[in-house]
C-alpha cells in the first residue's frame, strides 16, 4: 500500500474518505488502483475502508466501518441513531445494516440510498473515533421509533450496565419527540430497559418472558435457609435459573476468591455452584451463547433432560420449554466494539427490513 495511505488507515481506524487522501496527495488514479488491488473497500462514493480489515471483519464491524468512513465523506453532519450505538460500543441487535442516519443541515427527514438525515436543529453532537455523535440518550431512543423495541433495549441494558447513560437522561430525550414521531413507542422501549441485565442474550430472554407473561427477574442472589450467601445468578424465571455461559466463564472475578488456579479448577467450581442452587430448588438451565439454537438441552415441557430431578413443577416446566421455543436468537460470537475486538453480541435477525 502507498505509503501515504497506509498512514491514513493507521492514524483513521482504518476508514477514511477520498477527501483525506487527497489532503496528503493521493489521487483518484491512486485510490481507484488501490481498489483494484484490494488493497483499499470503496463502501460509498468517497468513502474507503482498509481492505485488510474488511476481509477479516464480521457484519457489525463493517457497519461500524462504513459509518465511519461515511461520516469523514460528510463533515459538519453527524451520526446517530443505530449508526451512533456502533460508535458508542453497544450491542446492536435487530438493526438494518444497510442504513445510516446522520444529523446535519437538512429540515427535515431525507432519505437517499441507504443515507437517513435528520434535522439537527442545534443538536450538540461529541467526537467518537473522530466522527460526531450524539449522545448515547439520543442514539438510544432514535432507534427505538426507527429500528424498534428490540434494538433499543438491548442496547439501552448495555449503556444503563456501562454507566453511560441514566433512565433520566432517556426519558428527556423521550420528551423531545413529537407523538407522531412514535414518543409512545420510544416511551415503551425505555420502560422495558433493565441495567442489571450482563449480555445481550439476558436482555432477548427478559423481553421473552415478559411477552410471554412468565415471572422472572435479574440477576438474583440465592441464599440458603440460614441466609448464607449461595450464588448470584443470571434469571430466574419461574423458578428456573437460567445462565447465560461462554468463554466469560473461565474468568470470573468469583473464581478467583474461590481460590480457581486454572479451567479445570473454575469448572469444578461451577459444579459445586450449581449442586448448591439445584439444592435450593431450583433447576438450572445454561446457555452458551455460541450456540446459534435455543436453551441448550431442552426438548420438551415435561421431560428437559438436563434436570437431575423428576420433581420440577409444571409451570417450572412450562416456562424452560416457552424460553426454549422462543430463544431463537442466539448467534456467534462476534462485536461492535471500537476497537473491533472480538467480545459477542449478535447480529440482525435475517430478513430484517431497513
Amino acid at each position: 500500500m502507498d505509503p501515504r495511505l497506509q498512514a491514513l488507515v493507521d492514524s483513521q481506524n482504518s476508514a477514511f474518505s477520498a477527501a483525506q487522501a487527497k489532503a496528503l496527495g493521493v489521487g483518484d488514479h491512486e485510490l481507484r488502483r488501490a481498489v483494484a488491488g484490494g488493497e483499499l473497500v470503496r463502501v460509498r462514493r468517497e468513502a474507503y475502508v482498509a481492505g485488510a480489515v474488511w476481509a477479516e471483519a464480521r457484519a457489525e464491524e463493517r457497519f461500524l466501518l462504513t459509518a465511519t468512513a461515511v461520516a469523514r465523506t460528510r463533515p459538519g453532519d453527524g451520526l446517530s441513531h443505530h449508526a451512533a450505538l456502533a460508535l458508542h460500543g453497544l450491542p446492536l441487535w435487530d438493526c438494518a445494516m444497510d442504513r445510516i442516519d446522520l444529523v446535519g443541515a437538512v429540515h427535515q427527514v431525507t432519505h437517499r440510498r441507504g443515507l437517513a438525515l435528520h434535522p439537527a436543529s442545534g443538536l450538540v453532537t461529541q467526537e467518537v473515533r473522530g466522527v460526531p455523535v450524539v449522545s448515547v440518550a439520543r442514539a438510544i431512543v432514535r432507534s427505538a421509533v426507527s429500528m424498534g423495541r428490540d434494538c433499543a433495549v438491548v442496547a439501552g441494558d448495555a449503556a444503563l450496565h456501562r454507566g453511560l447513560v441514566t433512565v433520566e437522561e432517556l426519558l428527556v430525550e423521550v420528551a423531545r419527540l413529537t407523538p407522531h414521531e412514535g414518543r409512545g413507542r420510544a416511551h415503551a422501549a425505555v420502560l422495558r430497559m433493565d441495567g442489571r441485565a450482563e449480555s445481550v442474550g439476558e436482555s432477548r430472554t427478559r423481553l421473552v418472558c415478559e411477552d410471554l407473561g412468565l415471572a422472572h427477574e435479574s440477576q438474583v442472589v440465592i441464599r440458603d435457609e440460614s441466609g448464607r450467601f449461595v450464588a448470584r445468578v443470571d434469571l430466574l424465571v419461574e423458578g428456573v435459573v437460567v445462565e447465560f455461559d461462554g468463554k466469560v466463564k473461565y474468568g470470573r472475578s468469583r473464581d478467583a476468591q474461590d481460590g480457581a488456579v486454572n479451567a479445570a479448577q473454575v469448572l469444578w467450581n461451577e459444579k459445586r455452584r450449581e449442586d448448591a442452587i439445584r439444592r435450593q430448588g431450583h433447576p438450572v438451565e445454561r446457555k452458551d451463547p455460541r450456540v446459534p439454537s435455543g436453551l441448550t438441552h431442552v426438548t420438551s415441557a415435561t421431560t428437559p433432560p438436563c434436570w437431575p430431578s423428576p420433581g420440577v413443577s409444571s409451570s417450572a416446566a412450562k416456562a424452560v420449554a416457552s424460553i426454549a421455543s422462543n430463544c431463537w436468537w442466539y448467534t456467534s460470537p462476534t462485536t461492535v466494539e471500537p476497537s473491533v475486538s472480538r467480545s459477542w453480541t449478535s447480529v440482525a435477525p435475517a430478513g430484517r427490513s431497513p
